[in-house]
């Protein structure tokens, strides 16, 4: 999977983020955010599949909670 365009991050990563902007707690989206970092290939350190290469960093899972990070506080659990 490749990583979003600058008008998909725009668009449905914005759009992604804001619905579940109620839903993740602040504590989810930082372990999203330590955990997706980058290997020392550039390749996403916190998305490994045994049957596929992991996606370069950043990936969309960290793409996602970055927006959402952005987007302000989120429900705390």
């Amino acid at each position: 999977m490749q990583n979003p365009g600058p008008s998909e991050a725009t668009t449905t990563i914005r759009g992604i983020a804001e619905a579940l902007a109620g839903s993740l707690s602040a504590d989810a989206v930082g372990a999203i955010l330590s955990e997706h970092v980058p290997d020392t290939t550039g390749h996403c350190g916190g998305c490994r599949f045994p049957t596929t290469a992991s996606p370069v960093w950043p990936c969309r899972l960290w793409a996602i909670a970055d927006e959402l990070h952005r987007i302000g506080p989120t429900r705390r659990r």
